[in-house]
């Protein structure tokens, strides 16, 4: 018998329970390599493209453009062009009487615990995943962002160690004092939030400011940090964060506003969808969210603290650092002016969500980094 290989609606993230088919990359009878583009596929949190899982010839498109379906739902049949036609037919058949949807949240509500802690003077939210001891994970988010940034990295972190993702002060459901806004303070927050959590020794992975941060506590905090990793970092490129996207964040009231702020994220602006704009311009209208934006903005706009910042990067023994060329809100970082230890890795066809737009290969970066350390 012929290898039939099922395409399935892919689990983007701990909260995607469907997924919409947007357009096909192939058409039947296509012949196609591991890894090639096959279709565009939209979430609640984003649209994205889902990659052929093996090598073979597309026999059938099962979901059309327009349909929506659960996770693992049947989409699409590859085999080899030789296969015949009544083992596909078999295939499909078997699939679909045997497929039984997820049951809805239950795998996310499982794997993200959430909860706060009162740190520093502040509440600090956090979520929890995977195993209760280890070395935890600790995943700190970017400029008006929360732990949701991380829904699609956290399930193959906490296969491997403890994760946990915080909300920083002003942001998501954390207290919105940020003080003066300084890097200084920020990484204070959070180190006082994992002293309350009785954690001594963690890896710190940070995105856009809230790499940064990661930077800035790793250094202050000295043996804190078992490893270091910087995506998309603010601070670290010669051309600055783009005040354009921090004040448009902060000035846009209406969806149709804040749509093409948010499309300087990525590579491809037709990824971001109608959720991720309404879940921005919620957690704008909370008491306090733009104020402590502004303050944020400012700060960084001001750009000492970045100065300060690359000042004592040699600190920090060693660091992974994941990054585009095509960034558009902190540009490409300064690979010449990084010190000795620090690695970079180039993510193709990403802006500044590598992790987001290229959740596998980040993921795989982040796993190889937790296991060397």
């Amino acid at each position: 018998m012929s290898v039939v290989t099922p395409i399935k609606m892919p689990k983007w993230g701990l909260s995607m329970q469907e997924g919409a088919i947007v357009d096909w990359w192939q058409a039947e009878g296509a012949a196609v390599a591991e890894g090639d583009d096959l279709v565009d596929i939209e979430t609640s949190k984003i649209t994205n493209v889902c990659e052929s899982p093996a090598a073979g010839v597309l026999r059938r498109i099962i979901a059309q453009p327009g349909e929506t379906l659960p996770v693992g739902a049947l989409i699409g049949v590859l085999a080899e062009a030789d296969t015949p036609e009544t083992e596909i037919e078999s295939f499909i058949s078997d699939f679909q009487a045997s497929f039984v949807p997820p049951e809805a949240d239950a795998a996310g509500a499982e794997a993200l615990r959430i909860s706060t802690v009162e740190a520093g003077g502040r509440t600090i939210r956090i979520g929890r995943a995977g195993p209760e001891t280890g070395v935890p994970v600790v995943l700190i988010h970017g400029y008006s962002g929360d732990m949701t940034n991380w829904l699609f990295n956290i399930e193959a972190l906490s296969a491997l160690n403890p994760v946990i993702a915080l909300d920083m002060p002003g942001h998501g459901g954390s207290s919105k004092d940020v003080g003066d806004g300084s890097l200084k303070t920020l990484s204070g927050a959070v180190a006082a939030a994992l002293e309350a959590l009785g954690v001594s020794s963690a890896h710190l992975v940070g995105h856009s400011l809230g790499a940064a941060v990661a930077a800035r506590l790793a250094i202050d905090h000295a043996g804190l940090a078992r490893s270091v990793t910087l995506i998309a970092p603010a601070g670290l490129s010669t051309t600055g964060v783009s005040e354009p996207f921090l004040s448009g964040v902060i000035e846009a009231q209406r969806a149709r506003d804040l749509k093409p702020v948010l499309q300087m994220l990525l590579a491809d602006p037709e990824m971001v969808t109608k959720d991720m704009v309404e879940d921005v311009l919620k957690s704008k209208r909370v008491d306090g969210v733009e104020e402590a934006l502004t303050i944020l903005r400012d700060r960084l706009v001001d750009g000492a603290d970045s100065a300060a910042l690359r000042a004592d990067l040699a600190r920090i023994p060693r660091a992974l650092v994941i990054a585009s060329k095509t960034d558009r809100i902190v540009g490409a970082p300064d690979e010449s002016a990084l010190p000795d230890g620090f690695k970079v890795v180039w993510i193709e066809s990403a802006g500044h969500m590598p992790h987001l737009e290229q959740a596998s290969a980040v993921n795989a970066l982040l796993a190889d980094a937790v296991k060397a350390n």
